[in-house]
């Protein structure tokens, strides 16, 4: 390994009883351990107050400059630790294996299976994290084209427009900008990015949820679903803390905004074979950013025309509103989805050969 790869540490704490009874952790720890650039994993009541210094030594001692929590837990043992190490906080992303498997699934064999998917998705997104500089929206002028529309799509008048030589270029004012990532979505030559929830992270996790499923018809279904920071992905906790039981199928993508959701990523998880997207924002008048839920309304609705033009089935893509108080509506939601897609059946790109994928009209790189 070169000295600029990532150096990825796991930890996976237990000290919630539950989620050792529900998960093989010992199992988790060794998945975690292989994957790529991860140079500690372990498992320990990480959460004690008297472990600080422990973990700062785990840290130095292993060198690493990024790390991955599992579950999130409260009172920020493991982040003290990190920042006396010298990590920023924009190189510690979670799994939360607690709300989002063991809580929610009480097979052992289906929530340590979950839990699995989750570690990767979260060490795929730090390997991809990077900081881009000041929070929020961030733009390279090297390939900015200067058309304006994320100017137009940003609700702050964050974003303002300026002519340099010949050029025009766009520029965010970051005492302005909320980092929505609304603008991020919108941009048409990928010129803008935000750290936090940047392009490649969030790709990554994509990758990951849908992992080689162009390769077999089973597992089915796999449902990507896109959840918004302030409303949904909060309903998503709830319904875990409220025990209800979800179908595993589902794998949850946590976005600033449900208008951060970019049309090629629906795009990219239905080309590597996923069975069905949901894309899941805060209710009208509940969006934490100026109605962001209507833009993404209006942004899925054409791109949902435009697939169907290909040859999908529409309902393979859905979106919905659902506010942080509403797990019950939120467990409702995915099980009228996921029946949705187990009507429709799986994706047509899954489980054919090579040879066929490359004349097929639904495949797309």
């Amino acid at each position: 390994m070169d000295s600029t790869s990532p150096r990825i540490g796991v930890f996976i704490c237990t000290g919630d009883e539950l989620l050792s009874e529900r998960l093989k952790i010992n199992k988790l720890v060794e998945y975690a351990g292989s994957l790529k650039n991860v140079e500690y994993a372990g498992s320990e009541p990480y959460c004690s107050e008297d472990r600080v210094k422990s973990i700062s030594e785990i840290i130095a001692k292993n060198n690493l400059d990024r790390i991955v929590i599992a579950p999130v837990m409260e009172g920020g043992v493991i982040e003290q630790a990190a920042e006396k190490a010298g990590i920023s906080p924009h190189m510690i992303e979670y799994a939360n294996i607690k709300e989002q498997a063991a809580w929610i699934h009480s097979d052992a064999e289906v929530a340590t299976s979950k839990a699995r998917l989750l570690l990767a998705m979260a060490v795929a997104k730090i390997r991809h994290s990077r900081i881009i500089g000041e929070e929020g929206a961030k733009v390279n002028t090297q390939t900015c084209s200067g058309c304006g529309i994320c100017a137009i799509t940003c609700k702050y008048g964050a974003i303002e427009l300026k002519e340099e030589g010949t050029h025009r270029l766009a520029y965010v004012n970051h005492d302005l900008c909320e980092k929505c990532g609304a603008c991020v979505a919108a941009c048409p030559s990928g010129s803008m990015n935000m750290s936090g929830f940047s392009n490649e992270a969030l790709i990554s996790e994509i990758e990951e949820c849908t992992a080689d499923l162009l390769d077999a018809k089973e597992p089915f279904p796999r449902v990507v679903v896109f959840a918004c920071n302030w409303c949904s992905y909060p309903a998503a906790n709830a319904a875990g803390e409220k025990h209800l039981e979800l179908d595993p199928s589902c794998c949850l993508i946590k976005t600033p905004c449900s208008a951060r959701v970019d049309p090629e990523w629906v795009m990219k998880a239905l080309s590597r074979g996923a069975d069905g997207v949901l894309v899941l924002g805060g209710k009208e008048g509940h969006c934490h950013y100026r109605g962001g839920n209507v833009r993404t309304n209006n942004r899925i609705s054409l791109l949902t025309k435009v697939l169907e033009s290909l040859g999908y089935d529409k309902r393979r893509i859905g979106v919905d509103w659902v506010n942080p108080d509403e797990p019950e509506r939120f467990a409702e939601i995915l099980k009228n989805f996921v029946g949705h897609i187990r009507e429709v059946g799986p994706n047509p790109e899954r489980g054919i050969l090579p040879e066929e994928q490359l004349t097929s009209a639904l495949h797309h790189n």
